[in-house]
């Protein structure tokens, strides 16, 4: 056999044992090789198997180790955003008062604008319209009033 794929085979020498017991009868070494291609699948298989379980075991005591500092670090963004929150809660309720009085500024305004279009087209005002409704009903209780006194005793109203 040549140096080189004796030099990675295993000591024990399976290969040459096998190649002597085809000599005498055994399998060919085609399926031999396939066999120790096999046999080394198998060991590439436990040998990954078992260093997974050491690297997931490597990573669980990494994490167990760095979980406080995560912890803090997560409190620390929690409080930053209650914060944060807080300040945005307090912009919003500063920027409603503004809108309100905006409102309400531009309803008085609007509400003068109106009254002088109304003037100007020589119509009453609400102020002028609320004393003429005053007016007209006081005159109709003193005109009840009046027929009242204007009936006869004995005459049903209609």
């Amino acid at each position: 056999m040549p140096d080189q794929i004796q030099d990675s085979m295993p000591e024990d020498n399976t290969l040459q044992d096998e190649s002597k017991a085809q000599s005498k009868g055994a399998p060919d070494p085609l399926a031999a090789g396939a066999r120790l291609l096999g046999l080394a699948a198998l060991g590439a298989l436990v040998a990954v198997g078992e260093g997974s379980g050491r690297l997931f075991q490597a990573l669980v005591e990494k994490g167990e180790k760095s979980e406080p500092a995560a912890r803090e670090r997560l409190a620390a963004v929690g409080r930053k955003v209650g914060r944060a929150a807080g300040n945005v809660e307090s912009a919003v309720g500063r920027l409603g008062g503004r809108v309100r009085g905006l409102a309400e500024r531009s309803r008085e305004a609007l509400d003068e604008t109106v009254a002088s279009a109304l003037r100007r087209a020589g119509l009453p005002g609400r102020e002028e319209l609320e004393a003429l409704l005053a007016r007209v009903d006081a005159l109709e209780e003193r005109l009840q009033a009046l027929r009242q006194r204007l009936r006869p005793e004995g005459e049903s109203r209609p």
